[in-house]
């Protein structure tokens, strides 16, 4: 047999096949039916492949999402810019963040990740782990480099994330990136006018 047809039908190479397919199949998904729509039925017979070919990699339905989301989060996961002026740096992250995140998608990848998370602890701590906690520490590291005490770093990256995600939790449609900027805008004044 050709090397190049041994290779194509190895067990890794199909893995790799059938696993890009089931990660296709539930990012199309989710953008069509969102999390509550999205059965494993429903990704087997998309991508082609059986239930127990899911479930050899994913453990559930949301082990399965956090993961897609959390595949695409990498492109949201922007580091910060350290310019030296505190306020156009955070300013500037938060705009960017607020702008993915007000898309279509960005908006059903936030709700999807927060539902999936609050399913199944496993995935809630994997979901922290790979997608709040660098949004949050991107905040809390350029305060910090600003010489804002560690405290009051982490309070305030707090109120700037979650600033930008409960309102486009609450109705994505009606907040911008203008809106976000402001929130933050006051939330820097207030943090260099008490130094």
């Amino acid at each position: 047999m050709p090397p190049d047809q041994t290779q194509a039908n190895s067990p890794r190479r199909r893995s790799e096949k059938s696993r890009t397919a089931i990660v296709t199949a539930t990012r199309e998904l989710l953008l069509e039916r969102g999390f509550d729509g999205l059965t494993i039925e429903a990704v087997a017979a998309r991508a082609g492949v059986g239930k127990q070919t899911i479930y050899r990699w994913w453990r559930s339905r949301p082990a399965l999402v956090a993961d897609v989301m959390l595949e695409d989060a990498d492109r949201i996961l922007a580091t910060m810019n350290h310019t030296g002026d505190l306020a156009a740096d955070v300013v500037e992250w938060v705009g960017k963040l607020a702008s993915t995140l007000t898309t279509a998608r960005g908006a059903a990848m936030l709700r999807t990740l927060t539902v999936a998370g609050m399913e199944h602890e496993d995935t809630a701590v994997k979901l922290r782990a790979g997608f709040s906690k660098p949004l949050h520490d991107s905040v809390r590291t350029r305060l910090v480099a600003d010489d804002i005490d560690d405290e009051t770093a982490e309070s305030a990256a707090d109120a700037i994330v979650g600033g930008v995600v409960y309102p486009i939790l609450s109705d994505a449609k009606r907040y911008s990136r203008r809106r976000a900027e402001l929130t933050t805008r006051i939330i820097i004044d207030a943090l260099t006018r008490s130094r």
